[in-house]
């Protein structure tokens, strides 16, 4: 990543409170493993030279500042700036694009002060943070390149009606010509195209990287979790499934339990169903403590609805370890590259996929060493944020 190439690019991006909430209690912010917290560490693992990074994030309370070599960090207070410490309380309010844009105008002011001396915005998700940022990127007439994390229009199904109505005309309000697209899978643009009712001119599909931590070799790892799930506990990841995978197991009189990895709220109605039905529910780990999980598990389910793309089936696939997917995940294409599309799997019947893990348990199935090498080889977080910082500089240029 070294060089002259992008020595006097200035970025801003948005990051998220809950990512450095948890990267403070792991104590190390790079080992952080999710979707938009990902992305910026491993950004930020990539700023050296002349080159700096600007993250932008909302915080209930708190206002801070502060400077670490070349990225700079900004906290902004949701309650001070738009009266709120819940941006909910708006959603249920605004009927219109112009009155979102009123309620969030403080917050949007203060990011259009920030960025005055940047280069160009990359904007990491749609949901309220990098909207407003996209607002303020268009005060200060800065380009803008969009990463696609999640489409919000599917994180938000559980919510009530008028305040989806709401969250669908801020998704929409992404759609910009001028806006250059990053997607994580060819599913993901398709699927933003949809949404939009446009074709995206800008756009390139950059598929997201793995972490060394998980390519590091083990010598006959010991096999200590039949089968496990890794994800949050939202309707859109599907753990209700495992509720039948749990049955069926039982019905096979298998003994096999399942582990699931999520931040778990005990009050939570499925949390204790799954506890009941003899799921073990683990909490969420850092990079290295999950790769040596991924490692000790027979098998990785992943039965989400849908996914722009699916870091953990692919995290643990580069473990060795085989990872069961569902045909509505960006990862998909990954797993087709890379011969093994043989794991993606119609998640309707509970029976069948406990018929599938069973097996691949019994016989001790393992992913092949070359596949393997081929993620180490074609598919790094380097490669993935040098294409970023690409794209960004050629934003930047011809602004």
């Amino acid at each position: 990543m070294e060089g002259p190439v992008f020595r006097n690019l200035r970025i801003a991006a948005n990051t998220s409170s809950s990512t450095e909430a948890f990267a403070r209690r792991t104590n190390e912010l790079s080992r952080f493993i999710s979707g938009i917290g990902r992305q910026c560490c491993e950004l930020e693992r990539c700023i050296g030279g002349r080159r700096s990074l600007h993250l932008i994030k909302a915080h209930p309370e708190l206002r801070e500042r502060s400077r670490e070599g070349n990225v700079r960090r900004f906290t902004l207070p949701l309650l001070e700036t738009i009266g709120t410490t819940n941006p909910n309380n708006i959603y249920r309010k605004a009927r219109t694009l112009d009155e979102l844009q009123d309620a969030f105008a403080p917050l949007i002011a203060e990011m259009a002060r920030i960025i005055q001396s940047v280069d160009v915005v990359l904007l990491g998700g749609t949901y309220f943070v990098p909207w407003c940022l996209l607002q303020a990127a268009r005060q200060q007439r800065k380009p803008v390149v969009l990463c696609y994390a999640g489409i919000l229009s599917m994180e938000i199904r559980h919510l009530p009606e008028e305040m989806q109505g709401t969250l669908k005309l801020m998704e929409k309000d992404f759609y910009d010509p001028r806006i250059f697209y990053i997607f994580p899978s060819e599913l993901t643009r398709r699927t933003v195209q949809q949404i939009f009712g446009n074709t995206l001119q800008k756009s390139e599909v950059v598929y997201n990287g793995v972490p060394p931590e998980f390519l590091a070799y083990s010598e006959n790892p010991e096999k200590e979790v039949p089968i496990a799930f890794v994800g949050r506990n939202t309707s859109v990841k599907n753990p209700e499934f495992l509720l039948g995978l749990a049955g069926a197991l039982r019905s096979k009189g298998s003994t096999h339990r399942i582990h699931m990895v999520t931040s778990a709220d005990p009050n939570n109605s499925l949390i204790r169903e799954l506890r009941k039905a003899g799921v073990i529910i683990l909490e969420p780990m850092d990079t290295g403590r999950l790769a040596d999980f991924y490692r000790s598990a027979s098998v990785i389910v992943s039965p989400s609805k849908f996914e722009t793309y699916g870091n953990v089936p692919l995290e643990s696939v580069s473990t060795g370890t085989p990872a069961l997917i569902s045909p509505g995940m960006g990862v998909g294409e990954v797993f087709r590259m890379l011969g093994i599309g043989g794991y993606i799997t119609a998640f309707d019947d509970p029976l069948q996929v406990a018929e599938r893990a069973d097996s691949i348990i019994r016989t001790n199935e393992s992913v092949p060493n070359e596949v393997r090498e081929r993620i180490r080889k074609d598919l790094s977080w380097n490669q993935a944020i040098l294409r970023y910082l690409e794209i960004c500089e050629v934003q930047a240029k011809a602004a």
